[in-house]
């Protein structure tokens, strides 16, 4: 399942980097730390050497137990005769400048029990190490040997190595040392080691846990898009509150799910729609070409015959014309059109017409619009709109074709729509009621919407500027 998978692999990668992170500190505090030893043990190196050449001898002894400063740091001499003073081997004297050696190949066999018994006292409570502390009158290059300035296992450092540097003193040479960084960066390696593994455990707990979370709502979607596959398109898959993207995906399931249901719905009521308004056509056709083969004069049957076969194909014409431009599949013809041209050639054709019908037809332009549209399209969307407002507005109507910021209205003070049909009336072949009688299919105002969408312009059918009558605006984009 992706999302355990998910949540399992982002777990594996959280504590990868956090082990590649781990180790890349212990390198950079290592190499910090060995970088201030080697400071250390030059400083070191400088400031006993400097007391020895004053003093312009070696001493007598250097006592094991004391064979450290007040820096942490050890040293020993080897003197010209070939004697060395100090817990060292002869072997540290042979490099130049800084080394590194392993306690046994550094120490003598009696000096490592020593050292031993001086870390053991190391770790003891702060007064202790106080109390061994030199006095406050005796100089700094002076001072007797004191305590080291840090916490380490001797066992550690004993088996990681010892920090030393080497040089020439008097007539012989100088060695200080240190206990090297091994000891430490081994310790925070394994800190680091345990750190992962105790993480992991929860980790990799919360992973799968977030990862069942997400997989049950993904199996729910999954299970959603069978149901509704299913013919069950009621079905919604989306919480109340969007929290995440898998909830925006479920509310964008949604909203091709309601697409989806208003599409069948309308297949459903279009089939029904050409269903009844084709019955009564087609129920007239039989009728003339029965009474035609009875009657001595057949052509008025016949004519009349044809005229009803016409309707039916121009019906099927403007079905055909209407999901030609829903298929987008008419924007060729498009190019830069002057609306106000196009309002005043409409106005000339139907003046006439809505006279006839004893209505007015006017228009005004308040700003000339350019948009980029097909003319012919443009034109036919027009037409519909006023010959819908001729038919339906009733004797004495008053109709308007208003032009202005790139809106196109057609307003009429007719009877309306009533406001439980006002979302239908743009469905192809859907009629009012009261319109069932009258000519027409019911495609003037479909035709209106599949133009306007193609177009890429908003149809808005406003009812609230009055108590009657309808006002039809189509905004278009600025060119």
């Amino acid at each position: 399942m992706s999302a355990l998978r998910q949540a399992l692999v982002l777990s594996l990668v959280f504590l990868i980097l956090l082990t590649i992170g781990g180790v890349l500190l212990d390198d950079a505090i290592t190499e910090e730390f060995r970088a201030e030893t080697e400071e250390a043990l030059r400083e070191e190196y400088q400031r006993i050497s400097a007391r020895l050449t004053r003093a312009g001898k070696f001493p007598d002894k250097i006592d094991t137990a004391e064979v450290f400063s007040d820096s942490g740091v050890g040293y020993a001499v080897l003197r010209a005769d070939g004697e060395v003073l100090g817990p060292v081997l002869p072997g540290a004297f042979d490099g130049q400048g800084f080394d590194i050696f392993q306690a046994e190949d550094l120490f003598e066999p009696e000096a490592l029990e020593t050292l031993e018994r001086i870390f053991e006292l190391l770790d003891e409570d702060e007064e202790d190490i106080d109390e061994t502390s030199p006095p406050a009158d005796v100089e700094p290059d002076e001072a007797p040997i004191g305590q080291i300035s840090f916490d380490v296992e001797f066992e550690n450092e004993a088996d990681l190595g010892w920090r030393l540097y080497s040089g020439p003193v008097l007539d012989g040479r100088l060695v200080v040392y240190a206990p090297g960084i091994g000891g430490f960066g081994s310790d925070l390696t394994s800190v680091i080691i345990i750190f992962v593994v105790i993480l992991s455990l929860p980790a990799l707990v919360i992973g799968l846990i977030f990862g069942i979370l997400a997989q049950r709502r993904i199996n729910r979607i999954g299970t959603g898009f069978d149901r509704i596959a299913d013919g069950d398109l009621e079905l919604r898959l989306a919480p109340k509150v969007i929290k995440d993207d898998i909830d925006e995906l479920a509310a964008r399931i949604d909203g091709a799910t309601e697409r989806l249901q208003a599409s069948v719905r309308q297949m459903s009521d279009f089939s029904a729609n050409i269903a009844h308004d084709l019955r009564t056509p087609l129920t007239r056709l039989r009728l003339h070409l029965d009474q035609a083969e009875k009657a001595e004069d057949q052509s008025a049957h016949l004519e009349a015959a044809s005229q009803q076969m016409d309707d039916i194909i121009a019906i099927f014409g403007a079905i055909q014309r209407i999901a030609r431009m829903q298929s987008q599949g008419r924007r060729d013809g498009f190019a830069p059109l002057n609306l106000e041209q196009v309002v005043e050639q409409v106005h000339e054709i139907y003046e006439a017409v809505a006279q006839d019908a004893g209505q007015t037809l006017s228009y005004r332009i308040a700003t000339p619009v350019t948009v980029n549209a097909d003319r012919s399209l443009i034109m036919q969307l027009l037409a519909n709109l006023i010959e819908n407002a001729i038919r339906h507005a009733g004797q004495g109507a008053s109709i308007v074709i208003e032009l202005s910021e790139n809106t196109l209205r057609v307003t009429d003070d007719g009877p309306g729509i009533p406001e439980a049909e006002r979302a239908r009336v743009l469905d192809p072949l859907y009629r009012l009621n009261r319109s069932r009688n009258t000519a027409g299919a019911g495609l003037g105002l479909a035709m209106v919407k599949a133009i306007a969408e193609l177009h890429e312009a908003e149809l808005v059918l406003d009812h609230s500027y009055s108590k009657h009558g309808l006002k039809v605006a189509i905004r278009f984009d600025p060119l």
